[in-house]
């Protein structure tokens, strides 16, 4: 027996969306310290780090307490609803992040838009499996994770390059 063909556009979906939610994290390791330094957050490049370390784990310490209510929210409204919801967010976040010129309110952004409201990671194994089933989950997956490594090496990339972009 041969296994049911992978259905390719709801993966290719994916693979976007697991590269927006990578992006998000990674984008801005490249210029974070240089950042804090420039918008006058941190007093010199030595102090800088101190700041870029909370712009960089305040998304991922934000996914510390949604987790299971992500998981709950799936079971009850389905993944969809979920997917826009995060989506959405992620969108609104980055937006709203590269804009900020206030500290605090560039970790509440990171913590609230892009690690509280983003139920990516929660949502993610689940989708797969209801895309492709058990058979083939574990391929799709790590296709999926794998395009997400390239975007966690062009983000800083990107991010960096584009910096200053903005005034």
């Amino acid at each position: 027996t041969s296994d049911p063909p992978i259905p390719w556009r709801p993966v290719v979906a994916v693979c976007i969306g697991n590269s927006a939610h990578f992006y998000t994290i990674c984008s801005l390791f490249s210029y974070a310290g240089i950042m804090c330094s420039d918008l006058g957050w941190a007093d010199s490049n030595d102090t800088a780090g101190f700041a870029a370390g909370l712009l960089g784990s305040a998304n991922v310490l934000g996914r510390v307490p949604s987790s299971f209510l992500w998981g709950k929210f799936v079971d009850r409204y389905g993944a969809r609803r979920a997917l826009v919801l995060s989506f959405l967010s992620i969108t609104i976040g980055n937006v709203a992040f590269g804009l900020c010129t206030n500290l605090n309110l560039s970790i509440g952004i990171r913590l609230v838009l892009l690690g509280i409201c983003n139920g990516w990671v929660t949502i993610f194994n689940p989708l797969v499996y209801n895309l492709v089933g058990a058979e083939r989950q574990v391929e799709v997956i790590s296709q999926v994770l794998g395009y997400g490594a390239v975007v966690q090496m062009l983000g800083p990339a990107i991010g960096g390059d584009t910096y200053r972009l903005y005034p």
